[in-house]
């Protein structure tokens, strides 16, 4: 489509959609009018049907939809983080937040022919429909009646809507049996195997026994998900009731972007006393403003030593259990200057249209009362002007990785993400054992907290639950 035209219909189609915009819960919303001076309706219906009756050529369903989502977006683009989710991504963001999908359970290289499998969840739909490493899929149907295509050629995203659909539905795929050839496509007959999809729960904590005697627990977020409560509960109860060997936590945060609000209160609550502040929230909207106070329960971890490693890629929920943990005292940061994001996103579906509106709704501020926002401006195309100066919570411990560290580190969390679908180490270069030096560092500080420990109560320290 000519920009002039998606121009054109983007200023047509505006207002199809304000009705259900604004039928969030937000004190104070309600529809632009002809008397605010910037949205005219008469202008709007005259572009609008002018472009239906003269334009010259008929404009396809396909052309108007995108258009139309285009106009949404611009709408409500306040600033970088504001959206009109359509309905297909607004189905992969539910997918997202709750950390589970229903699909095949297969992790994939791309390659000429198809797909790769380089790693199967264990227990899952392909697992059980005998799917193996190493096979090669080569064609795919999302049904049973829907003939098979061939993937040759097709984008990663084309053909993961194929293969993902409702739980119990059945897909199809046709196999090449592994392994591959060093050089060239995979051979042989291919066979038609019907997998059953099923909800796949991708593992987002990730922990290991660390330092010279591993009597360190270090505990990795790679995000904030329904599943990640759920995976970060399981091992702190273990830790409280059953690893008594465990004389301090690393809670590895670096690298994770957030996500769902609730768990990041969670995963504080674990570490602070039952009413302890964690984040205060500041809006005009409904329910906007309130307080997130660690809640009452068993098992917390009060006394243990803990420091928290972030980045410059540690945003929002991440920024929320460094930010609470460091103004209470808690915890030590170290590592880099982190992201910046201080607000709240609320998404509010659209009535009967599985759409949604992702609006800026609060700012949110540490116990302390500390907000160090970043640039939100959205230029026109939607894109961030870039990272303010003074953006970011500031370690306690400022320690940066050189580039080569930084590879190393990603390699060694990419074969990490790797073990629990069976994938072959793809950086054999890289230890088992990696330590990087902010984890080093953060080390070389538990290691002092639990002389310092010993030194004021002339024991071994004890843990106080609660």
């Amino acid at each position: 489509m000519r920009p002039g035209i998606a121009v054109l219909l983007s200023v047509s189609m505006l207002a199809l959609l304000l009705a259900f915009l604004f039928a969030s819960k937000s004190a104070g919303a309600r529809q632009a009018t002809a008397k605010d001076g910037w949205w005219d309706e008469e202008v709007e219906r005259f572009v609008r049907h002018k472009v239906a009756s003269t334009y010259v050529d008929k404009l396809d369903q396909n052309s108007g939809r995108e258009a139309f989502n285009r106009a949404m977006d611009a709408y409500v683009r306040f600033d970088t983080y504001c959206d009109y989710i359509p309905p297909e991504e607004h189905r992969q963001w539910k997918e997202d937040t709750a950390g589970r999908y229903a699909g095949l359970g297969i992790k994939i290289n791309q390659v000429d022919e198809g797909l790769e499998i380089v790693g199967v969840f264990p227990d899952g739909p392909a697992a059980k429909a005998g799917i193996k490493i190493g096979d090669t899929l080569v064609q795919a149907s999302p049904n049973a009646n829907a003939p098979l295509r061939n993937l040759a050629g097709m984008q990663v995203d084309a053909i993961t809507r194929i293969l993902k659909g409702a739980p119990a539905s059945t897909a199809r795929v046709g196999v090449i049996r592994g392994p591959r050839p060093e050089k060239g496509p995979a051979r042989g007959p291919i066979e038609e195997i019907s997998v059953r999809r099923g909800v796949i729960k991708p593992q987002t904590v990730f922990h290991r026994r660390v330092g010279k005697d591993k009597e360190f627990l270090q505990i990795r977020l790679t995000d904030f998900t329904e599943e990640t409560a759920r995976e970060y509960d399981a091992i702190m109860d273990r830790l409280a009731t059953g690893e008594p060997s465990v004389k301090g936590v690393l809670l590895d945060l670096r690298h994770n972007g957030g996500g769902v609000l609730g768990v990041a209160v969670r995963v504080t609550g674990r570490f602070l006393r039952a009413g302890q502040l964690v984040v205060r929230m500041e809006g005009r909207g409904l329910d906007a403003s309130r307080n997130y106070t660690a809640a009452k329960q068993a098992n917390k971890l009060l006394d243990l030593p803990l420091v928290v490693l972030v980045d410059e890629w540690s945003a929002s929920a991440s920024e929320i259990v460094a930010g609470a943990l460091q103004d209470h005292r808690r915890a030590v940061l170290v590592g880099t200057r982190t992201y910046g994001k201080f607000l709240v996103q609320s998404i509010t579906t659209i009535p009967q249209k599985d759409a949604a509106v992702k609006l800026t709704t609060s700012r949110y501020y540490t116990p302390s009362g500390r907000s160090y926002q970043g640039s939100a401006e959205a230029s026109v195309d939607g894109r961030a002007n870039g990272r303010t100066t003074g953006s970011g919570l500031i370690p306690d411990v400022v320690i940066a990785l050189p580039d080569d560290a930084k590879d190393a580190l990603r390699h060694f969390w990419a074969d990490e993400e790797g073990k629990p679908w069976g994938e072959k180490k793809r950086f054999p270069a890289v230890a088992d054992d990696h330590i990087d030096p902010q984890l080093q560092r953060a080390l070389d500080l538990l290691r002092g907290d639990v002389v310092m420990q010993k030194i004021r109560r002339g024991r071994t320290p004890a843990r106080r639950n609660g």
